[in-house]
């Protein structure tokens, strides 16, 4: 039955509708965790559609809406795709309590398509009897019983075996799903259901899961779509009150999962860049280092051990970031990700993953605006991020000496940070400078000698003394310095530094390339 859901929840009928994904995978989830009588409109609506403890019924119409599109969609999916399948999935007329239909000797062709029953009475084979629903008109009539069915002492249906290789295979699925969430702690109700949204990275690229969110999409600054927690086995939820530091778009951080749990993700062959985002939720009185360490792995291989957010991140409730790369599925198309706490418990805000680059990080461009730009040759420079301190404040594109003038439209001053997650290896960091303050015609007027500052890059100096006037020769010239072979630290990241000696430091713009490996 866990492998049906699978595949109908992968078809291209639900695949595109994760609304009716998650109210499929709820009540199924139910279902199997013999809670079929919870399964009513008001707690479809509360606990898979999010919506507040108020919610009432008859002014929201909003499950029952649903529920007719989903029975839509699954007999369109079973007069096609899976009419061929050993088990159905159905949501009679008038009730939310699925029912799972055996067919133990399937007809094909055009038989196959005759015998599924498109009306209320639902299909037509042998049926896993169902249980009383919320509606005015529940489903007590008996199941039709197919000769080759025997029944338990309680009258539970047993179905007969299929020994057909196809069945074979669906039973060792179903059993292997069965198996990873019986191993795993038990998830709160309130949690999204662990298969939700199965089919979307699929043949895809890219896969960003907001973990412990109970979301359906979020589009972030950038436009990348994220959506909500799934794919997981154990843990529970938890959210992160009040700000984030160093979060440019916080709701990525806001919620997350912990305890001891796994995610296992469909991908597409290919070589992919893994990014995990953490923020410690507890701020404890001396720091806090040590309270919390647990363990990562990817396909079963150490990726972070003894890992501890708040020594990584530098401080709780900061925003954090972990960048691995070379990352494959596993030889059954997912990838595995396992958190094994030491100290209290194990967390994850949130999941990235994108097509990567073997051997290497992809280049990370950032401009100073607050929505991403797109230079000449069409590359996208995402918004500001991974910054503390200092103030951003917009400028003309009015600039000398380049073709992107729009990266430079804006810029970053004052006394500043850069905690730019990197995966480890050596990097060749690019920093775009323009003077728009200062200079004959520009509101701070002066000229050379108006703004010097430092720069460092792990406590090693970039520039001393800088003079971007200086050394661009005038006002709104455009200026790029370039430094090669620069190290991550021991928790990879390249730390820009920006400190002030006479007005100012400022950036504009900067690129993060990492190097072949020698």
């Amino acid at each position: 039955m866990r492998a049906e859901l699978a595949a109908v929840v992968s078809s291209k009928y639900l695949s595109r509708a994760p609304t009716l994904i998650k109210f499929l995978t709820y009540v199924c989830e139910k279902y199997f965790q013999g809670e079929a009588d919870q399964i009513k409109e008001y707690t479809i609506a509360v606990e898979a559609f999010g919506r507040p403890d108020t919610f009432e019924p008859k002014r929201d119409p909003i499950v029952r809406v649903d529920a007719n599109r989903l029975r839509v969609r699954l007999r369109k999916y079973y007069r096609n795709e899976g009419r061929d399948h050993k088990v159905k999935i159905w949501l009679p007329t008038g009730q939310y309590v699925p029912v799972f239909e055996f067919c133990d000797q399937e007809p094909t062709g055009e038989q196959a398509a005759e015998q599924i029953v498109e009306t209320a009475s639902g299909p037509s084979c042998p049926l896993l009897p169902s249980l009383p629903s919320d509606s005015s008109t529940p489903a007590d009539r008996p199941p039709a019983i197919h000769p080759a069915v025997k029944l338990d002492r309680s009258g539970e249906r047993i179905p007969a075996p299929v020994y057909s290789l196809a069945g074979i295979m669906s039973i060792i699925l179903a059993l292997a799903l069965l198996g990873i969430r019986w191993s795993a702690p038990t998830t709160s109700q309130a949690d999204p259901a662990p298969l939700a949204g199965f089919s979307e990275s699929i043949g895809g690229n890219e896969v960003r899961i907001l973990c412990g969110n109970m979301i359906d999409r979020y589009t972030d600054q950038v436009g990348r779509t994220w959506t909500g927690d799934r794919y997981f086995f154990g843990g529970r939820p938890f959210s992160i009150p009040g700000p984030i530091a160093r979060a440019e778009d916080p709701v990525i951080w806001q919620n997350g999962r912990e305890g001891e749990f796994e995610y296992h993700i469909p991908l597409a062959p290919g070589i992919y860049e893994l990014h995990l985002y953490f923020a410690e939720p507890l701020e404890r009185e001396g720091g806090g280092e040590t309270a919390r360490l647990f363990d990562l792995f990817v396909n079963g291989e150490p990726a972070l051990e003894v890992f501890d957010v708040i020594a990584d991140a530098g401080g709780a409730r900061t925003a954090d970031v972990k960048i691995l790369t070379d990352i494959r599925p596993a030889a059954d198309g997912l990838v595995h990700l396992s958190l094994k706490a030491r100290t209290s418990t194990a967390i994850l805000n949130a999941i990235e993953i994108v097509p990567g680059i073997p051997g290497r990080m992809r280049p990370i461009q950032i401009t100073t605006d607050t929505r991403p730009r797109y230079s000449k040759d069409r590359s996208v420079w995402f918004p500001d991020r991974y910054v503390s301190g200092g103030r951003r404040v917009s400028r003309t594109e009015h600039v000398i000496g380049s073709d992107s003038p729009e990266i430079y439209a804006s810029e970053r001053f004052g006394n500043f940070s850069y905690f730019i997650p990197v995966a480890p290896g050596r990097y060749t960091v690019r920093l775009h400078f323009r003077e728009a303050y200062f200079g004959l015609h520009n509101p701070g007027m002066g000229g050379a000698g108006s703004r010097i500052f430092d720069v460092y890059c792990n406590g090693v100096a970039l520039l001393k003394d800088f003079d971007i006037f200086a050394e661009a020769g005038g006002a709104d010239r455009a200026l790029v310095k370039e430094f090669t072979g620069l190290e991550a630290n021991a928790q990879g990241k390249l730390i820009l530094n920006f400190q002030p000696i006479k007005n100012y430091a400022l950036i504009n713009a900067l690129e993060i390339i990492q190097e072949p490996a020698s």
